[in-house]
């Protein structure tokens, strides 16, 4: 990202009046980025209505990439819970199409990082089949630590999905 851009990026904590459009930018993102990778009957079923619940209800631990005054991006985080050891999450991060590429992703996941710095090993969860956003992370510097789940999403549907981890112990903040 040129300079200039970068200061036109602004990133902060999700705020209550943020939530109509954070949870449009979750809506719209989900239906860029899953298209061709998971199960049209589930995806039709993603509608905007529940992501503006979702924003509404859990404001907290999410922050918010403004770019040209509009939310373009977010990232949820927390103290992992499917783990023993010292891990934080990324739960959640996604840019709408039109704005990826442009190092806004990075910015939003380099403040996850920052935030949870009182953890040794940040992890996320990326659906298997998702080789772009695979290879996103292992850009960033995660890898693929041999943990899979499978999420019953439909009564016939599961969503499989595998563990990416980054150590950030040696990180410095």
């Amino acid at each position: 990202m040129n300079e200039e851009r970068l200061t036109m990026l602004i990133i902060r904590d999700m705020i209550s009046e943020d939530a109509e459009e954070k949870g449009f930018v979750h809506y719209k993102s989900w239906l860029e980025t899953y298209d061709g990778l998971m199960n049209p009957d589930f995806l039709s079923k993603h509608t905007l209505e529940p992501c503006i619940h979702i924003a509404k209800t859990y404001p907290e631990r999410t922050i918010v990439a403004i770019y040209d005054h509009h939310i373009v991006g977010f990232a949820a985080y927390l103290s992992s819970c499917d783990s023993k050891d010292d891990r934080g999450e990324v739960m959640a991060i996604y840019v709408l199409k039109d704005y990826q590429k442009l190092g806004i992703g990075k910015a939003l996941m380099d403040e996850c990082i920052n935030r949870l710095h009182a953890h040794d090993e940040v992890s996320v969860w990326v659906l298997h089949n998702n080789l772009a956003a695979i290879t996103w992370y292992e850009k960033y510097g995660f890898k693929q630590d041999g943990n899979k789940k499978s999420v019953k999403v439909m009564e016939d549907y599961s969503l499989d999905e595998v563990r990416m981890s980054l150590s950030i112990k040696n990180i410095h903040h």
